[in-house]
């Protein structure tokens, strides 16, 4: 077994591996977008996306009648960290004056809440009226927190047989496994994750009240935003725990989420069906011998570690929570993390298929064809935006995907995140008014100019940050 410096330098050096080296064809930017200030666009709302590296940190500001009040939606970074996020953080601080009127949790990832853990002493200083979580965070709720604590437990299992195993191309998985848990704090063990949702619970400068939501709520927003004209529709994660298991809409599933076993063989037959080599006849090894026999049988078996590892990390992006936010007679969709379970329930209203279910709603399909804005779900991962959703949204919306290629996936696999086709396929029903993160310099990272230029569509002062404004 790795100690646990061992296991944080092994991280460091995953981190260095996987930074995307610079690209050597270079071309000048054409029309770039103009820099961005702190105002909102003439609708009185403002988007602003930072460069954390493979994370989520997005900041909702508004116009009301006391002035700028904000939104702050997910605030993470786990793979590919570029080490932005501190002066991304203490950037939104200044923005903000220490001031949020709600803050999202989308679901309990890293990549989504590590900032909280990384930067708690800023945190401190905030003043927050309320705080959105997904009903699985719900203490209250013994099925949920039942969920939660396997998932937890599952993946500390993971990470020890992912040690125990120690083989570079882990390095993924390994990735994922700590994505639940958080980074390793210290000597003291426990990851960075349990911190940052202490400080959602009550680590700012004030005890803001946190509210509990699933799919069909009517949430509760702070009184200035209401006056303002803000509404919020809460479209997942929906309230069953066999929904949410779904990963995706080809229902691959391999383990329980609740079963810790996360390295045994496949054995699919019974033992008494079962012979040892030494009683076959010398005449069953004249093609083939025994030893490369034994070893195809063991290259077939399914990897279910890697497959407990995915399994793990999609259950949780599903809990995603899924807001949709009108605005002066705007609409902007942030879907979170979510994944196919999720969706499903938002586009068919039930298991597709099923009596009932086998097209989009009519309430899917009116908010899909009115959207303004798409936050992209899930980095650009294809399992987090279903072809049905895309083709459904509003021709020339505007979408935004905090991303870092080079994290997750190969490109000659087709499981590369962004994946490719999907980017693409965004960028003509946006009408090319697509933004991804690495468009900008931030941390340790200059801006990736294998990419599309921004669209006047966004404004930025170049480094940390993109903004719409609409």
């Amino acid at each position: 077994m790795h100690s646990r410096s061992h296991q944080a330098s092994r991280h460091r050096g995953r981190n260095a591996k996987r930074r995307r080296p610079e690209s050597t064809n270079r071309s000048p930017k054409a029309n770039p977008p103009t820099p961005s200030g702190n105002g909102v666009g003439p609708n009185g709302i403002r988007v602003r996306m930072y460069r954390v590296g493979f994370g989520d940190f997005f900041l909702l500001s508004l116009q009301t009648a006391t002035g700028q009040k904000h939104v702050l939606i997910d605030c993470g970074v786990h793979a590919c960290d570029i080490h932005s996020i501190n002066a991304a953080i203490a950037q939104m601080a200044e923005d903000t004056g220490h001031e949020l009127a709600l803050v999202i949790m989308t679901h309990r990832h890293a990549d989504h809440i590590s900032g909280f853990a990384k930067c708690k002493d800023v945190f401190s200083q905030f003043t927050v009226e309320q705080v959105w979580m997904s009903w699985f965070e719900d203490p209250s709720d013994k099925a949920a927190a039942n969920f939660q604590k396997n998932l937890a437990m599952v993946a500390e299992q993971m990470k020890l047989a992912l040690a125990a195993r120690n083989r570079p191309e882990d390095d993924e998985l390994d990735f994922m496994a700590e994505n639940i848990t958080g980074e390793p704090l210290g000597a003291a063990g426990g990851g960075s994750n349990d911190v940052a949702l202490q400080v959602l619970h009550g680590g700012f400068k004030n005890k803001a009240p946190v509210a509990y939501y699933k799919a069909g709520d009517t949430p509760k927003l702070p009184q200035d935003l209401v006056d303002a004209g803000l509404m919020a529709q809460i479209l997942g994660p929906p309230h069953d725990l066999a929904v949410v298991a779904q990963m995706n809409g080809k229902n691959e599933q391999y383990l329980a989420a609740n079963n810790p076993s996360v390295s045994k063989p496949v054995t699919p037959f019974d033992e008494v069906f079962r012979i040892t080599a030494q009683r076959y006849s010398t005449a069953a090894f004249r093609e083939y011998s025994r030893h490369e026999v034994e070893q195809s049988v063991i290259d077939s078996q399914a990897d279910m570690l890697a497959a407990k590892a995915r399994q793990a990390d999609k259950t949780l992006n599903n809990q995603s929570l899924v807001v949709l936010f009108t605005f002066n007679g705007k609409h902007l969709l942030f879907a979170g993390d979510a994944q196919w379970g999720n969706w499903e329930n938002f586009l068919y209203g039930g298991k597709v298929g099923t009596s009932g279910h086998t097209a989009l709603t009519q309430q899917s399909k009116s908010i899909l064809a009115s959207l303004d804005f798409y936050k992209v779900g899930h980095h650009g991962s294809t399992n987090a935006t279903p072809k049905d959703a895309l083709n459904a949204m509003r021709e020339g919306c505007v979408a935004m995907c905090s991303t870092e290629p080079g994290c997750y996936g190969k490109p000659s696999s087709g499981t590369e995140v962004p994946r490719i086709p999907l980017l693409e396929a965004i960028e003509k029903k946006t009408d090319n008014q697509l933004a991804c993160s690495d468009q900008v310099e931030a941390g340790d990272k200059s801006a990736n100019t294998d990419r599309p230029a921004l669209a006047k569509t966004f404004s930025t002062s170049g480094e940390l940050y993109i903004d719409y404004q609409l």
